[in-house]
């Protein structure tokens, strides 16, 4: 993994952080993709949750389980899922893992039934809609990077609209959608005008957008 990619995943996603605190009392959340554990880090802290993973890199899973993950099962997701052993979770955290999956329609249908009652699903995928995309794109240019949306090591692309119709293939209905652009180290004027534009036009101005789905057969107030 690059230099690049470490200062990336050097950060717990805030929505995700956000939607399990509200949880409140103690959420059992399953990081699919968990990397070194910094997102799970950071809920256990945070949030007060008991978080296991999934990890396709085994040293990377140690680290996660030296973060303070229950557990972490290793295992290549476009090989299968890890058995479950009856586990159920309030929370299934995809964070920017999909995309790099041969199959994430499968993938994903094959984590849902792990969700508890009243469960809900976080995915955050890159959104290949991007306004400098569109821009890139109409000029003729399509170069894969170290990192980001166009990272080397994507195999799918998404579009909210795609995003949504993933979501419900696999049973789930999205009941939020949420723009992220990042930008951690730049100064707040910049940093907080985008990211109310990324808010309030994700297709366009999110470099990730998050959506938060329950199960398809929940009623109209969930």
């Amino acid at each position: 993994m690059t230099d690049a990619h470490v200062d990336v995943y050097a950060h717990a996603n805030p929505v995700f952080v956000r939607a399990v605190r509200a949880h409140g009392g103690r959420p059992e959340v399953l990081d699919v993709g968990c990397w070194n554990g910094t997102l799970g880090r950071a809920l256990v802290r945070d949030a007060n949750a008991t978080v296991d993973g999934i990890e396709r890199d085994a040293e990377q899973a140690q680290h996660a389980r030296e973060s303070g993950y229950r557990c972490v099962d290793v295992g290549d997701l476009d090989h299968g899922v890890p058995d479950a052993d009856g586990r159920t979770y309030d929370f299934l955290l995809f964070g920017d893992v999909l995309e790099h999956t041969m199959h994430p329609d499968q993938v994903l249908a094959a984590l849902v039934p792990r969700l508890k009652p009243g469960g809900r699903a976080l995915l955050s995928l890159p959104n290949i809609a991007f306004a400098v995309n569109r821009l890139t794109h109409l000029l003729g240019r399509w170069d894969y990077r170290d990192y980001g949306i166009l990272d080397r090591t994507h195999l799918r692309f998404f579009t909210k609209r795609t995003m949504v119709q993933l979501v419900e293939g696999a049973g789930l209905r999205v009941v939020r959608i949420d723009g992220y652009v990042g930008l951690h180290k730049h100064p707040w004027f910049v940093r907080e005008p985008l990211r109310w534009l990324g808010r309030a036009w994700p297709s366009l101005f999110a470099i990730q957008i998050v959506l938060e789905a329950v199960l398809a057969d929940r009623g109209a107030d969930a």
